[in-house]
């Protein structure tokens, strides 16, 4: 019995060997094979974008090498070859919308519209960040006269890639002296997109923007009421820069109410509102060393300015208004009064034309400390060169030590009346 256990050990020893032996073997094919993947998986990526067809010798369903060889085949207009490819590309990876667009693209090229359309829309959904399947798409909204689509495809463009509003920005503008695209344009605005501010500047450029569209915009912007203040005076202010007067005035005096069919030639010169600084009404510019702010003065039966002048050089009083003058002869009137107002020169009220005609016409001097009265002058609008004026009070003196004002004045019923 003894002798016999060795026999048993060695007998029992024998399988485990076996076991083993097969093991070893078995992991030595496994990492042969997954080291021949990696190898194969390796060479895929590095051949699927400049040789798409040797990756797909390494690895025959490399994803990235199948949308690469279909889109060099469908640019060369290989379009069933494409189609295969992209199929091949969906049947490894169903959700592969990029795969969507290049049938749909090879559709299009074949002048099947519908299918097309249709592959279109499924790439839409299945890459939504794919930017040639929205440019499609929004050309074919515009073809259809659908707008708002095709404003919602650029939104999402403009989002997903700034960059290209250089590009687009001009195309809109283009489009926008449609009278139904700006209206559209506009009701996309309204909503805030981030591209808002760079468009409409680049719609308000002087030097590469389009009067008709930038006026059908803004226009539609502020009926939808989606014209916000700031954009509402640039508007205005670059109209007038431009020397574009009377559209300016028309399109700030438009929604104003006018109680007698009319606005005065100098608005809200009674102060009765406070100012706006928007177009043609009362602008108040910050001048160092003059304190502006408006008052109640029963005397004056309303409320007027204040000017507080502290002995500092003052080149104006900080008070100024836009004027649309016809040509022609005007009566200018204002209601003042001060103390202790003293200057080297006095200050005066002017008329000054935008344009090279200069100084249309000024008041005498105002100094020292009177009771209310009245201050006139006589104002010329020449028939050239005077577009638009600009109502002020200013300090005749040059800049200097001699530009120095003190004293407080107050003024009231600011009015311009037509000679005839």
């Amino acid at each position: 019995m003894a002798g016999g256990r060795p026999q048993h050990r060695a007998r029992a020893m024998k399988p485990a060997r076996l076991y083993l032996a097969i093991l070893v073997v078995f992991v030595f094919a496994f990492a042969v094979v997954a080291g021949w993947r990696i190898v194969g998986q390796m060479q895929a990526e590095r051949y699927a974008q400049a040789d798409p067809e040797r990756a797909l010798g390494w690895r025959p369903d490399h994803p990235q090498a199948l949308l690469v060889l279909a889109e060099r085949q469908l640019a060369e207009g290989r379009f069933a070859e494409s189609r295969a490819s992209a199929r091949r590309l969906l049947a490894h990876e169903p959700l592969q919308g990029v795969a969507f667009r290049l049938l749909a693209a090879a559709a299009d090229r074949e002048g099947r519209q519908d299918d097309a359309w249709r592959l279109y829309l499924i790439a839409e959904k299945r890459a939504p960040r794919d930017l040639q399947t929205r440019a499609w798409l929004t050309q074919r909204y515009l073809e259809q006269g659908n707008f708002a689509e095709a404003l919602g495809q650029i939104d999402r463009i403009l989002r997903m890639a700034p960059q290209r509003a250089r590009s687009i920005n001009p195309v809109l503008a283009q489009l926008a002296t449609e009278p139904a695209f700006a209206e559209a344009l506009a009701a996309r605005l309204r909503q805030g997109p981030p591209w808002r501010a760079d468009l409409l500047n680049s719609l308000r450029d002087p030097r590469a923007g389009n009067p008709v569209a930038v006026g059908r915009v803004m226009q539609a912007l502020q009926n939808q009421g989606g014209l916000k203040p700031e954009e509402y005076a640039q508007w205005l202010d670059n109209l007038m820069t431009q020397g574009r007067w009377g559209e300016a005035y028309a399109r700030w005096a438009g929604p104003l109410p006018k109680p007698d069919g009319r606005l005065p030639l100098v608005y809200n010169g009674n102060f009765a509102q406070p100012p706006s600084g928007v177009g043609f009404d009362w602008r108040l510019r910050r001048i160092p060393g003059v304190i502006l702010q408006f008052e109640p003065e029963s005397e004056a039966g309303g409320q007027v300015a204040y000017l507080h002048f502290l002995d500092r050089r003052v080149p104006n009083a900080g008070l100024e208004q836009a004027l649309l003058l016809s040509p022609g002869s005007y009566r200018l009137s204002v209601r003042m009064r001060a103390r202790a107002l003293r200057s080297e020169l006095g200050l005066q009220w002017t008329v000054q034309c935008q344009g090279p005609a200069g100084v249309a016409g000024r008041t005498d001097a105002i100094d020292g400390s009177f009771a209310w009265r009245t201050f006139e002058a006589d104002i010329t609008i020449p028939a050239a060169g005077c577009p638009g004026q600009w109502l002020r009070l200013v300090n005749p003196v040059p800049s200097g030590a001699a530009q120095r004002v003190v004293g407080e004045a107050w003024l009231d019923d600011v009015r311009l009346v037509r000679q005839r």
